[in-house]
């Protein structure tokens, strides 16, 4: 059985924090879920080397050997729950409700995967590789998209600093 994390960490958990805004940022959604869906890339691992990148820290491969392994039952059910729920989707109408509740849980799985992230990795985040870099070779990223995704982050870095945010 997974653990689930304690409410003050789900609350107070800067990763989670940035993943809402950053996701949400210009065409951040649409790569992320063609990574997903081409790459087989996993969009809570991806959130984490975005953020790693924006705070300018490097992760090792072992460290992300070690984090990849400790997600897998949860990516497991995630995975899972995001085939019926898109299953779900092409017969709405009459199955709106069942799509919902499998989306909201969805997003729940996904905050306690980005909270077990933060809770493994929040004390040593010691390596010597650049994110972007570990994770584009981990899903097989062609250089195009590498070079998508590190204009994603430049663009959030320059409208976080217009907000005052970074």
């Amino acid at each position: 059985m997974t653990q689930t994390a304690p409410p003050s960490l789900l609350q107070e958990n800067p990763l989670w924090q940035f993943s809402l805004v950053f996701y949400h940022h210009n065409d951040v959604k649409t790569f992320l879920l063609h990574c997903q869906d081409r790459r087989g890339a996993d969009v809570c691992m991806m959130l984490w080397a975005s953020y790693a990148a924006v705070c300018g820290r490097q992760l090792s491969d072992e460290l992300w050997r070690v984090v990849d392994r400790s997600l897998l039952p949860r990516r497991s059910m995630i995975r899972s729950l995001r085939h019926l729920r898109r299953l779900l989707g092409y017969l709405c109408p009459r199955v709106l409700g069942v799509y919902e509740m499998c989306k909201r849980y969805e997003l729940k799985l996904e905050r306690l995967q980005l909270a077990m992230l933060w809770t493994n990795c929040a004390g040593d985040w010691s390596g010597d590789r650049p994110a972007l870099e570990l994770a584009a070779q981990q899903y097989g990223l062609l250089e195009k998209e590498q070079a998508r995704w590190v204009g994603l982050i430049e663009s959030y870095l320059a409208s976080s600093k217009g907000l005052g945010t970074g």
